[in-house]
């Protein structure tokens, strides 16, 4: 090896001299152990190397396709991936919106919607799987016999059915139930896993619960299975309340068991808009317990009640018989779902008088003293018509007509108007066409074609026969009459407000039109008095209260033309304090058995529901003479008052609500106590009044508010 030669540059540093010499002496040592090295050992030295380089060159080459895989699927790849990665661990999830609830004028819940699961199968997968029993253990069984057996006394259905479907070939979907209680989903889970039966999955659904059962049923209506409004205030307003199902993309572990909740998928169900009607479920409860105690008395094959404001249009409460519990509408009997308040049409008989009454006045060509010489029967165009009693009672004038309901005297009248003026009146006052209220279901009714109608139509007309109203178009009509004259359109949904507090819909008073003068409304209010206070609708009078009314019996109309011999729809329409009237109401009894006058089977019920309005609302008396005080009644209801017992809760935790009138704030919270509802007690003394009403259902940890005095 040649030796190494340095530059010589002046001022070379003498440690990089001793440096090269050190190395000069060590290439030297190196040949020389080289050349006295055995070749064998030389050749291994030689192919180590070789091997050192290639395994060098082979990992070089791998990590090199490494880092090249990982850039493709990072960089080129990574997009795609990441979205491969995440459907893995991911799917669609149905995020439930309940229905949105329907209020009372006071907020009070009348119908409202959760969250529950419904079960269905796939018959193709519910097959015993080995892996789900331990080795050797797999019983010999038909899977779709023991599921059909386990479930259908838990589910309320029959096993053979069950099964039947079960064993339909080629089905891959089958519904067993839907909308399953908590305690009914709670029991399926535990059978099917004791069971170890596979094929069953829960859906989530949203489940309508009707909070006070028949009450208001055929204000409220009812929904299907799939959250379809289908009678009711539930199908015409369904586009507000109808739930709105969304897809939430949810996560699962390795099972395929939904993690939750985290911050990835934690979903709260968005609320939905609200319903408030202007029924006030206190009233509505007095009203609707009157008139199936008159259904009771009567027998009367169907009813119908109606309060309203006379002021405003605002529909207090609205009932009608026969009747059905919402939540399990299936069982409703035969023309339950009707409501009979806005859907029947009849002959008002009597009860239309007083429109016919203020059109005479209206046109001047009656006084209320303007004499008439009655009778007890009348001739015209050739037809006979007589008072109810077919008495006559001689020279009277037509106050006295009013207020003891002579058809003489209203036949009269009648002729006098002519039939162009009795149907423009009839019009005016809302007869012949909808109301335009947004109750559902409501008729037209029927008027004479004025130019078809001969005398005698003309003098029926006069005392309410051959034509056909509604409860709601009549009451209307009587409302005007109560507020001044003017003809106001009924409403019964008070507001539709958005989860954040928007107003979406409002109801408001709305005049629709003038149609008698405050002077004629005045003379008529008079009459109206009359009839209660001396005339033929006495058993109407509320004792210290001013009452307006008027009784009506007709006959009623056959399907196959004329009338149904013996049989009668009795009625009363009256408002309350008829000098500032606060209250109007109409009750209607169709084919009462027995006892058939408005007077006899009407009025009473008007009365009595009345009274408790106005005792419950606080509305004094105009009159004291003769009234107890509230002393001596609260003295005497709390003795009379029977034993208030401990309420206990009964299956699921429901208990039906007592009247607790009468009773102290001590005896009030033992008796909650006992079904652990909790008491809002206001003021001291005596209860008299609740909320909710007596006979609503309530569950643990409801609240009731009692008042004391």
């Amino acid at each position: 090896m040649a030796a190494l030669k340095f530059p010589k540059f002046p001022g070379f540093p003498r440690a990089q001299k001793k440096r090269a010499a050190k190395q000069k002496n060590a290439e030297k040592a190196r040949e020389s152990s080289l050349l006295h090295l055995d070749p064998s050992h030389q050749d291994v030295l030689e192919k180590g190397n070789r091997r050192v380089i290639t395994l060098g060159w082979v990992l070089g080459f791998g990590i090199l396709l490494v880092v090249g895989r990982l850039f493709y699927l990072q960089v080129v790849q990574g997009r795609a991936m990441e979205r491969e990665a995440l459907d893995q661990i991911s799917g669609e999830h149905i995020e439930i919106s309940p229905r949105g609830s329907i209020l009372d004028r006071n907020g009070e819940e009348l119908a409202v919607s959760v969250v529950s699961k419904s079960l269905y199968v796939d018959p193709q997968e519910l097959v015993d799987d080995p892996a789900r029993w331990p080795l050797g253990k797999m019983p010999s069984r038909d899977p779709k016999k023991v599921a059909a057996e386990a479930l259908a006394p838990v589910l309320d259905l029959k096993a053979d059915e069950l099964y039947g479907e079960f064993c339909e070939p080629d089905r891959r979907f089958v519904w067993v139930k839907r909308t399953l209680d908590p305690h009914e989903a709670d029991r399926v889970e535990e059978i099917l896993k004791d069971q170890k039966l596979s094929g069953f999955h829960f859906k989530e659904e949203s489940k309508r619960f009707y909070t006070k059962n028949n009450l208001a049923a055929q204000v409220l209506g009812f929904v299907g299975t799939d959250d379809a409004g289908l009678e009711g205030i539930e199908a015409s307003e369904d586009e507000y309340l109808k739930g709105q199902n969304q897809k939430k993309r949810s996560f699962f572990d390795a099972k395929g068991n939904l993690v939750g909740p985290s911050a990835m998928n934690q979903v709260q169900a968005r609320r939905m808009n609200t319903v408030q009607l202007t029924i006030d479920a206190r009233m509505q409860f007095i009203l609707e317990k009157s008139l199936d105690e008159a259904i009771k008395k009567t027998h009367a094959a169907s009813a119908a009640a109606i309060l309203m404001d006379p002021n405003t249009g605002e529909i207090l409460g609205m009932a009608s018989r026969p009747t059905f519990d919402p939540n399990h509408f299936g069982d409703a009997p035969k023309g339950a779902f009707m409501n009979r308040g806005v859907g029947i049409v009849y002959e008002p008989g009597s009860v239309f008088k007083p429109i016919m009454g203020s059109a005479g006045l209206m046109e001047g060509v009656i006084t209320p003293n303007t004499p008439f010489n009655d009778e007890g029967s009348i001739d015209v165009g050739g037809r006979r018509i007589r008072n109810w009693d077919g008495k006559g009672m001689g020279h009277v004038t037509f106050t006295d007509v009013i207020k003891f309901s002579l058809n003489t005297g209203m036949a009269a009248l009648g002729l006098k108007l002519g039939g162009e003026r009795e149907t423009a009146y009839a019009r005016d006052f809302g007869f012949g066409s909808v109301t335009g209220s947004d109750v559902p279901g409501e008729e037209a009714g029927i008027l004479y074609d004025p130019k078809d109608m001969v005398p005698s139509d003309v003098a029926t007309m006069a005392i309410g026969q051959g034509i056909a109203v509604t409860p709601l178009q009549m009451l209307r009509a009587i409302c005007a009459i109560a507020n001044g004259g003017t003809l106001v359109k009924p409403y019964i949904v008070q507001k539709i407000v958005a989860p954040d507090g928007t107003v979406l819909k409002e109801g408001k008073t709305e005049a629709v039109r003038k149609v008698i003068t405050p002077e004629v409304a005045e003379e008529m209010r008079t009459m109206m008095e009359k009839v209660v206070s001396e005339g033929g609708g006495k058993t109407a009078q509320i004792k210290g209260y001013k009452i307006a009314g008027k009784t009506g019996t007709a006959e009623k109309l056959s399907p196959k033309g004329g009338y149904i011999p013996g049989v009668y729809i009795a009625s009363f329409v009256g408002f309350v304090p008829s000098d500032a009237p606060k209250y109007a109401m109409i009750i209607m009894l169709d084919s009462p058995k027995g006892a058939f006058y408005g007077s006899q089977v009407s009025a009473p019920i008007f009365r009595d529901t009345l009274q408790q309005i106005l005792v419950a609302e606080g509305i004094q008396p105009s009159n004291w003479d003769g009234l107890p005080t509230v002393e001596s009644l609260l003295s005497k209801t709390a003795k009379e008052a029977a034993p208030l017992a401990t309420l206990e809760a009964g299956e699921g935790g429901s208990v039906k609500l007592p009247n607790l009138a009468g009773h102290s704030i001590r005896e009030v919270a033992a008796a909650l106590g006992g079904a652990k509802l909790s008491l809002i007690p206001i003021g001291s003394g005596t209860s008299w009044k609740q909320t909710p009403a007596p006979g609503t259902v309530l569950h643990s940890g409801d609240t009731v508010t009692v008042y004391f005095r």
